[in-house]
């Protein structure tokens, strides 16, 4: 504590700073990189900036046809461009440093993005990628492994404490079963911390439908699948592996077979995971939100908390997404439609005030709907920064590769 406390004139400009300046001032020397990780400087820096503990976040598009994010709405919080400006900017970049091949956006997660890049045979590779801080690691190809297993798509998880990223596990996720009974996930996972791919098999307990959502929610270590079919979310904690996957059925009044009309999909707000859901196929729309209150199994009724239930107030039509919550606050929500008294042929953004039932259209953000796939919630990404932009864990024999920042 005698090398903090004489530093502290220096922890006084520090706090100061946007979160990413603080990053890259943690190369400078060791005694700043020192200050900047300690207790001390977190502790100051959430003193003096407790009005204003807000990250920048964006929701993001992953368009099927340009494999590029689209931003739907975004907050910069002392970045100098929005989240989704630096996105789509760095991903040029890395698909450049990497022969120019196909790559797309698999997963975002606390400042981190998945990246899927194509090859010409075997599976394909992975890159995990800061965009802040513009660095990015390739991380070995896995390993083939039994044709009966089919692989759906790929996820990725972090362990986080008190704001600081310790590591990420890298997932691909399957289905093993005989003919139609799916009853088990099968997954490969790359770990941070080791390096290496490993192999796990996790019993459902419950038949899984052929086609699990391609957008797993990634929060406090689990990934969420919300399957639409059964009216259930498989979770699985890869920081605390167990032989089985939990099952959460969705809340009372929603457990029923969904009207073809209903949009539903998960979200993060105010360290939660919530459940949004809207019946735009009604004469009189509603829309619900629960907060997951815990993990049972057993019971909807004790796991979930019914936080709102209200009518948007405007006419959404019968093509209206649910997108996203406000991260800091979850009085706010994000809608998208296409079918309203504006126009038929563009998708606008909603955003809506819960607390005081009042929604509004963005005219000024519109996108031209798509003739096929047109939006769907589980093609939304809501990326959020941590509060604090620690060094990005480099596995054993990796190489972190950072480019140069753009003039």
């Amino acid at each position: 504590m005698h090398y903090v406390s004489s530093r502290a004139g220096d922890g006084d400009v520090f706090e100061r700073l946007r979160i990413r300046d603080i990053a890259k001032l943690r190369s400078v020397c060791r005694e700043w990189k020192s200050l900047l990780e300690s207790s001390y400087f977190r502790d100051l820096y959430r003193t003096i900036n407790h009005r204003n503990l807000s990250s920048p976040w964006s929701i993001l598009y992953r368009d099927q046809y340009s494999n590029t994010p689209l931003e739907f709405f975004y907050e910069k919080w002392g970045l100098k461009q929005s989240l989704g400006s630096c996105v789509s900017r760095f991903l040029h970049e890395v698909k450049a440093a990497n022969n120019n091949k196909r790559m797309g956006a698999l997963s975002l997660t606390d400042g981190l993005i998945l990246l899927g890049v194509s090859t010409n045979s075997g599976p394909n590779m992975f890159c995990v990628a800061n965009p802040v801080l513009r660095q990015w690691i390739k991380i070995p190809q896995p390993p083939s492994c039994s044709s009966v297993d089919g692989f759906l798509g790929a996820g990725l998880v972090t362990d986080m404490n008190n704001g600081d990223l310790l590591g990420y596990k890298v997932v691909r996720y399957g289905l093993s079963g005989i003919c139609s009974e799916w009853c088990s996930l099968f997954f490969q996972i790359y770990s941070s911390d080791s390096g290496y791919w490993t192999y796990h098999y996790v019993s459902t307990e419950r038949s899984i439908e052929k086609r699990l959502p391609s957008n797993p929610i990634s929060f406090n270590g689990y990934l969420h699948w919300l399957c639409r079919a059964t009216q259930v979310i498989f979770a699985y904690d890869f920081y605390a592996p167990t032989e089985f996957c939990r099952i959460i059925d969705l809340p009372q009044g929603s457990a029923k077979t969904p009207v073809k009309a209903d949009e539903e999909t998960l979200t993060i707000s105010c360290g939660s995971l919530m459940y949004m859901n809207i019946d735009t196929g009604r004469p009189n729309q509603q829309l619900k939100i629960w907060r997951l209150k815990n993990y049972m199994s057993d019971s909807s009724k004790e796991s979930w908390e019914l936080l709102w239930n209200l009518m948007p107030g405007i006419d959404l039509g019968l093509a209206t997404v649910p997108v996203a919550m406000h991260p800091f606050d979850k009085e706010i929500v994000y809608l998208v439609t296409r079918k309203t008294r504006y126009s038929r042929k563009h998708a606008y953004l909603v955003s809506g005030n819960l607390g005081t039932k009042k929604f509004q259209i963005h005219k000024g953000w519109k996108q031209r709907h798509r003739e096929f796939g047109d939006y769907q919630s589980h093609m939304f990404h809501q990326f959020v920064l941590p509060q604090r932009l620690g060094s990005f864990p480099c596995p054993p024999g990796c190489t972190l590769v950072t480019l140069p920042d753009p003039h």
